[in-house]
């Protein structure tokens, strides 16, 4: 029988491991550091993120025009500030095991604060809308392949990161939508995003290296042979990533002209759990 990705059974043991205060493992995710510190520098550029995708679709609003475009622009703001909170609690937990996650989320502000200062509200919001395809395809991978189930996933990230995908995944539509209502046009998505693109995968290629440079595991060959086939290998996070990237500049490109297998059937809908999420980080242990 398949469950639910957000069933009784996970939450359950999700719960036990935090009310018991077992320690989330150094290295969660099937035991390899590279595969956790992927997802760990992925926190760290979150929060700030989807601040500023909020701050975009906020300003943007009270121009939209359909009544289902501002319901969606609404669900957006709602569900992107829970992401906010969550993995501003993750990336504390972050700093309290010795990774300096709050130096890479600085370095993230002060990337989005220049596009703040530079950009219009419709360069924005085409930054918002790659932001919103790089999460909905992550969301994607997470979902097609599956690599977040098993007993070697503690379970409490397992039900982060579904959670956040989910969402992502739902209203993966939003941003680029509004940024057509408004006017938008190809070359200006094309070009802010691409110009964008680098500076965020800079960023997090930066935070990942500089995570496993803390941990003393950058230069063992285990840390990378364990690693790379989940990077790089056919069905390869990286691989798989860019393949679906690329199609962010078709001129015609849609987000639902990308399929979602969804192999495991998980349900697609929202989930408002953020407030049980951010018990799974406590602070100072």
């Amino acid at each position: 029988m398949i469950e639910p990705v957000i069933n009784d059974r996970e939450r359950i043991h999700a719960e036990e491991l935090a009310r018991d205060g077992v320690p989330i493992r150094e290295w969660w995710f099937k035991d390899n550091a590279l595969l956790t510190f992927l997802l760990n520098a992925s926190s760290t550029t979150i929060p700030e993120g989807e601040r500023f995708i909020v701050r975009a679709v906020e300003e943007a609003r009270g121009l939209i025009v359909r009544e289902a475009l501002i319901h969606s622009a609404d669900r957006l703001i709602h569900e992107e500030t829970a992401h906010a909170c969550v993995h501003d609690a993750y990336n504390l937990y972050l700093d309290d095991i010795g990774l300096p996650a709050k130096r890479y989320g600085t370095e993230t502000k002060k990337l989005l604060l220049f596009f703040e200062k530079r950009c219009s509200l419709e360069q924005r919001l085409a930054i918002c809308a790659m932001i919103e395809h790089f999460t909905a395809i992550f969301g994607k991978q997470i979902f097609d392949t599956g690599i977040l189930e098993g007993e070697d996933v503690d379970e409490r990230m397992d039900r982060v990161w579904s959670w956040h995908s989910l969402e992502e995944i739902e209203h993966r539509s939003t941003a680029i939508d509004i940024y057509r209502e408004l006017g938008g046009g190809y070359f200006t998505r094309a070009w802010t995003a691409l110009y964008a693109s680098t500076l965020f995968a800079l960023v997090h290629t930066s935070c990942l290296l500089g995570f496993l440079a803390s941990k003393k595991v950058l230069w063992k060959w285990k840390t990378w042979k364990a690693g790379l086939p989940y990077v790089f290998g056919r069905k390869g996070v990286y691989r798989l990533f860019l393949t679906d990237w690329i199609l962010f500049f078709r001129p015609g490109f849609h987000p639902y002209d990308i399929p979602i297998e969804n192999r495991l059937q998980k349900q697609l809908h929202h989930y408002h759990i953020e407030g049980d999420l951010v018990q799974y980080f406590p602070q100072g242990r």
